[in-house]
């Protein structure tokens, strides 16, 4: 003669073996946050090109630089770097790293500025000297730039 043991299950699965409750919730939850950020990025930069990765080398203090983009025209060439990404509140703070030269000058000029992408506004902003956040200037390109800064 047998007899049948009713099998426990934790309160947050069914009888039927469904999720339920507050971990159905939260694991949805992380879900869409996980796919959100990756479905906002739809733009990734491109490989570094050889000449810029010598000159970053020899120019940008640091390591762990990202190479973001170049411009080169008649009148300046420009490389755009980040480092340290890091989420603060709904913010992602950086170092951003430009190389430039324009061309009327012999030597390149090297700036390393504290910034963060501001996630849901698209748009970039720059550490002042007294330590506030101020705006940077967008461009066209600006907001799939700071979607891809966001999913880092």
């Amino acid at each position: 003669m047998s007899t049948s043991v009713p099998m426990l299950l934790p309160e947050w699965v069914s009888s039927s073996g469904a999720i339920t409750g507050s971990v159905a919730a939260a694991a949805f939850t992380l879900t869409q946050a996980f796919s959100a950020s990756s479905v906002r990025a739809d733009w990734i930069p491109s490989p570094e090109p050889k000449q810029w990765q010598q000159l970053r080398q020899s120019l940008l203090p640091g390591d762990s630089w990202r190479f973001v983009d170049a411009t080169s025209t008649d009148q300046l060439e420009a490389g755009e770097y980040i480092r340290r990404p890091r989420t603060v509140g709904d913010s992602v703070e950086l170092d951003a790293g430009l190389i430039l030269k324009k061309a009327d000058q012999p030597e390149w000029s090297v700036r390393v500025v504290p910034m963060r992408a501001v996630c849901p506004e698209d748009r970039l902003e720059r550490k002042d000297a007294n330590g506030g956040w101020t705006p940077y200037p967008g461009r066209a390109v600006t907001a799939v730039r700071v979607r891809w800064i966001c999913s880092l």
